[in-house]
């Protein structure tokens, strides 16, 4: 097993302090045993470590194309309870089957942070080890064209190449849409291993469109110059891959949830959120303070 990594909830098969004062005499140095702490192994548990009562670690995957987003985040809910903010960066080499993912994530949050932020909630999506923060963000899957012309996937003719990437939400999402259209409108979904190879088929026009990650092409186009404009569109309601971010932490740490989620209210109700999202370049792509109902 990999010690002290973390994945994006995407990653997870199927489903996957502060401690403040008044929280650290409630927790017990003894992990919780249920059904992803039985397949640790304990040696890597450091249950030795003794939690600061002014300062939240905070854990965050490299991968995540909202790390700069949801640092801001953090720090701005640490200010909000007045206590400091400490950061990690772990790794995310999981693959789409995630074997050992959420055991790592599991030492993680008891050796390294008290809250990962940056992970996809979702009812009944984490063992009964963790608990998540109320959504601070929601973002949505987009339909990226390079044809000015295509304002929906209704617009792309049938037979036409549409990518995704393979074992996403959004290509989940293409597959089901297209089992709604008849034999002679249907697209043909072509699965894709990463987003700079199917941009690049994009724009030489192997395919008339893709179904990506927003934040995902918001990083991208931030970072790669390329020629030509690809243009984000919002997918219909009814096929719409809407994915809520917030934070995870073990089930026994309920009082600094509770306080996160108090935080997390207050920026969202005061308009922090929506300003740190303008901070981090992704106010162009469809994003929901609060996340999605």
């Amino acid at each position: 097993m990999k010690k002290c990594s973390a994945a994006p909830a995407s990653f997870f098969r199927g489903w996957f302090s502060v401690v403040l004062a008044g929280a650290i005499a409630t927790m017990t140095a003894v992990p919780v045993m249920g059904q992803v702490s039985n397949n640790v192994d304990q040696s890597l548990l450091e249950t030795w470590r003794l939690a600061t009562g002014n300062t939240i670690r905070f854990c965050q995957y490299e991968a995540s194309p909202t790390l700069e987003f949801d640092r801001s985040l953090a720090e701005a809910a640490a200010q909000q309870l007045l206590v400091n903010a400490e950061f990690t960066v772990l790794g995310s080499d999981y693959g789409i089957g995630g074997e050992y993912a959420a055991e790592d994530l599991f030492v993680s949050l008891t050796n390294d942070c008290d809250v990962m932020v940056g992970m996809g909630l979702a009812a009944n999506m984490y063992p009964v080890e963790f608990i998540s923060t109320r959504p601070y963000v929601g973002f949505s899957y987009v339909l990226a064209v390079a044809d000015e012309n295509i304002e929906r996937l209704e617009d792309i003719e049938g037979g036409k190449r549409v990518g995704a990437l393979v074992g996403s939400f959004g290509f989940s999402a293409l597959g089901r849409y297209i089992a709604t259209l008849p034999t002679d409108r249907q697209l043909l979904a072509l699965p894709y291993g990463d987003t700079e190879l199917m941009i690049t088929r994009l724009l030489d026009g192997t395919i008339a469109g893709m179904v990506v990650y927003g934040p995902s092409l918001a990083q991208f186009r931030a970072e790669n110059p390329i020629e030509g404009e690809i243009l984000a569109r919002s997918l219909d309601s009814r096929i719409g891959a809407n994915v809520n971010i917030g934070g995870v932490m073990l089930a026994r740490n309920a009082y600094l949830r509770t306080m996160m989620d108090e935080a997390i209210s207050l920026m969202i109700e005061d308009g922090t959120i929506t300003a740190l999202l303008a901070e981090a370049g992704l106010d162009t792509i469809p994003a929901q303070p609060g996340g999605f109902e």
